[in-house]
């Protein structure tokens, strides 16, 4: 498992709770309280469609959510989560909190990414909603160690991509470009959101 300092956020998540729900019937318990929340998120949206909170904390959720899934599953959530986010941001666009989730998650979505391009684009997107979250609340101790958490991400993410290309090579198993299925075969879900 990796654990990835630079996803750091959601500050009223259960994410801590997350990365300890190691049993089986605890992250079971975990999914099923995530996805009550996500259903109180929906209700709440159906009832006001321009709620920007409900749609922050249901982008938040389904970030939470991801962390723990894998493969396809785990990606769409991380999609879903940038939207929700994306969405509430263009409602309320000075919400910091939701800036720094949707951070949280570019960085997840970047860490996915075989090609360092692309994931260069979505950590330099992840640092910019990052900086105007401690732009509005610049005493928040979170959001400035977040920032500095993701100022080794694209190294990191450089490593990580190296040790799983030694990996497969040494397998003899080519990996196919945009499958983001081997990413998890290879080194597990470990992205945690602290």
């Amino acid at each position: 498992w990796i654990q990835c300092p630079c996803v750091r956020a959601c500050p009223e998540g259960e994410s801590g709770k997350m990365a300890q729900a190691q049993d089986p019937r605890q992250a079971a318990e975990m999914v099923r309280m995530l996805q009550e929340h996500c259903i109180q998120a929906r209700t709440a949206l159906e009832a006001n469609p321009n709620d920007h909170t409900a749609l922050a904390k249901w982008g938040e959720v389904l970030l939470e959510l991801s962390m723990l899934k894998q493969g396809e599953e785990a990606v769409a959530l991380i999609m879903q989560s940038i939207e929700k986010l994306e969405k509430s941001l263009d409602i309320m666009p000075d919400n910091h909190n939701a800036l720094v989730v949707l951070a949280s998650a570019l960085n997840a979505r970047a860490f996915l990414q075989q090609d360092p391009v692309v994931a260069q684009e979505l950590f330099n997107e992840a640092k910019k909603n990052c900086l105007k979250a401690l732009e509005l609340d610049p005493t928040n101790q979170r959001y400035k160690q977040l920032l500095e958490a993701m100022e080794d991400a694209p190294q990191l993410h450089a490593q990580l991509m190296a040790q799983i290309q030694t990996q497969g090579g040494a397998q003899g198993a080519p990996k196919p470009a945009g499958d983001d299925e081997w990413f998890y075969d290879m080194v597990g879900w470990g992205i945690l959101i602290v």
